[in-house]
């Protein structure tokens, strides 16, 4: 037989004894920490309650995009005893960022309704409609979290910006020139005789990628190096901050550097190389 809808099932209430209330009341708790079902039950069951009472199935189109905050009620105290049911239930409400939904107050009304129907023992029926607005509502909540995450890697440039006086170039390389060195700098396709020493956020020396004296070709060097050592002169000294995206990017990484870690260089200018030398 057919699970019964709120339209075609008559109230009943469970008798439920003082002593059981505390219990009934974790159960309720269990619920709403393990179930984010009820955010979206919520807006499925206003719509309903605005209906003429069919059991027809409602399309979300007909539930409000957002709405005003509404304003607080006044509210007789609680009394002490039960001010952590009222605090729980707030801690409840900001870890399901429930606020951030901006649910209409008949909206919120209906939602308190249904955790007190459930309660007694005669919740409303989650269907696969009110599972589609559950999903859309769960993405919504997790892109709000994803947009608030810190990314580290642009923190540790910030910080690189603030406090150590590192300079950016518009595609992303962060520089911090200890000596400008004599004479013209190279281009891309100079031949150059330079030194690199690269080294993680952390410090940890990069034994692959550190070279003494080597003769290169500006060109073939990762794209951030390549950027770098052309703000410097023969005889310049630079510190070059490479982000991922002018390093390795998405192709295959050395084994001793994590994969979309920044590589500091030190790179120290010896020679532009002539050409045909």
């Amino acid at each position: 037989m057919a699970n019964p809808t709120p339209q075609n099932r008559p109230d009943r209430a469970l008798e439920v004894k003082k002593a059981s209330h505390a219990p009934l009341l974790w159960l309720l708790v269990l619920s709403l920490t393990g179930n984010a079902a009820l955010v979206a039950w919520g807006i499925r069951l206003n719509t309903r309650l605005k209906s003429t009472g069919s059991s027809d199935a409602v399309s979300t189109d007909s539930v409000p995009a957002a709405a005003p905050t509404p304003a607080p009620k006044k509210e007789t105290p609680l009394p002490f005893a039960l001010t952590a049911y009222a605090s729980l239930g707030s801690y409840l409400s900001q870890n399901n960022r429930i606020a951030s939904l901006h649910w209409t107050e008949e909206q919120f009304d209906a939602f308190i309704r249904g955790i007190r129907a459930d309660y007694e023992g005669r919740g409303y029926l989650f269907d696969d409609e009110t599972k589609k607005l559950r999903d859309e509502i769960s993405s919504k909540v997790q892109a709000q979290i994803d947009s608030r995450k810190s990314n580290p890697v642009e923190d540790y440039f910030k910080v690189l910006r603030e406090r150590e006086g590192v300079q950016k170039t518009g595609t992303g390389l962060h520089y911090r020139i200890t000596d400008k060195g004599f004479g013209k700098t190279p281009d891309a396709d100079s031949t150059i005789l330079v030194s690199l020493t690269a080294r993680l956020p952390t410090g940890e020396h990069i034994a692959s990628l550190s070279r003494p004296r080597v003769r290169t070709a500006v060109h073939d060097l990762m794209p951030g190096l390549a950027e770098g050592v052309q703000l410097i002169s023969p005889r310049g000294k630079a510190l070059i901050y490479v982000p991922p995206a002018l390093s390795f990017g998405d192709n295959a990484w050395p084994k001793d550097v994590p994969k979309g870690a920044p590589i500091v260089f030190f790179v120290e200018l010896h020679e532009i190389i002539p050409a045909g030398s």
